[in-house]
């Protein structure tokens, strides 16, 4: 009996079919459960291999209607996870699926945190670091001092992102990261929020020097001393964008490609340090905004 032309691709190339064909492009490049559990029904072939395919199965989306989290971590088979929570609606059934997915903790990836429920429950329930953690957002929370994410980080995180949220004023910065993107972040102390200072972004900088990504966004405030840092130097940075963030004089950056920055408004200057540190980047920058 003649073979169909899908029986002869290789499990492989199939499963990279199917994980493409489950991806939403515009939200993530991560295969959504929805569109997984669509594409078993298409034949038993295609039910085995997603079936048998633990990576299909390993990006696990939490919204309020709670997810697919048993099915998904039987699935995925012991596979690294990657986490989104974005609960907006407490439940029984969300915190459940938070507790299961805390009980996996040992295989996180990568984890997104929206608002701040998500971020206290699983904060509450985790007795140890994530070990293998890489990734780690947060949005629109409070993170407390002896959060486990920070106190102490996870030895392999690379990738952090802080996005319209208060930080204790004591938080200690995170070693070897490659990207970092801190986006309108506040400082906690003694219950007074106030905008991140340039001495807190400038240690951040100092702790990874081998930062490859750098995002600034309404970061920090500045104060006239902040202009006798001395730069760090950045010789792997490959993108930057500052956006109404007074750090260029932080850094050097001699080989960034990409760079976007946007000032405050005409009246904002260039701190005269800056002259010597970024601008010399504009000769290999390939885009540049100035507004």
């Amino acid at each position: 009996m003649r073979k169909l032309p899908i029986d002869t691709l290789p499990t492989e190339l199939l499963e990279w079919v199917i994980g493409l064909g489950a991806t939403q492009v515009y939200r993530s490049w991560s295969p959504e459960i929805k569109w997984i559990c669509e594409w078993r029904r298409v034949c038993w072939k295609w039910a085995f291999v997603i079936d048998h395919c633990s990576a299909l199965w390993s990006y696990i989306v939490v919204e309020n209607g709670g997810g697919h989290v048993p099915t998904q971590l039987a699935k995925s088979n012991g596979a690294p996870l990657s986490i989104r929570l974005r609960v907006f609606r407490p439940t029984p059934q969300v915190e459940e699926r938070i507790r299961l997915l805390v009980d996996n903790v040992h295989r996180w990836k990568s984890i997104t945190f929206h608002a701040n429920l998500n971020f206290e429950k699983a904060s509450a329930m985790m007795a140890s670091t994530p070990p293998i953690l890489e990734s780690l957002a947060i949005h629109w929370t409070v993170i407390p001092p002896d959060s486990k994410f920070f106190n102490p980080p996870s030895p392999n995180l690379r990738s952090l992102e802080l996005s319209d949220l208060a930080i204790p004023s004591n938080i200690q910065p995170i070693f070897g990261l490659e990207e970092l993107h801190l986006h309108r972040i506040k400082t906690l102390e003694d219950g007074t929020a106030a905008p991140i200072s340039v001495r807190k972004v400038h240690q951040f900088l100092q702790a990874s020097p081998g930062l490859q990504v750098l995002e600034l966004d309404e970061a920090c405030s500045a104060c006239a001393s902040d202009e006798t840092l001395q730069p760090v130097d950045l010789p792997d940075l490959e993108k930057l964008e500052v956006y109404r963030s007074p750090v260029l004089h932080l850094f050097r950056a001699e080989h960034c490609a990409d760079l976007n920055v946007s000032l405050w408004s005409l009246q904002e200057r260039l701190p005269p340090a800056a002259w010597t540190t970024v601008v010399p980047t504009l000769r290999r920058a390939k885009g540049l905004v100035v507004e």
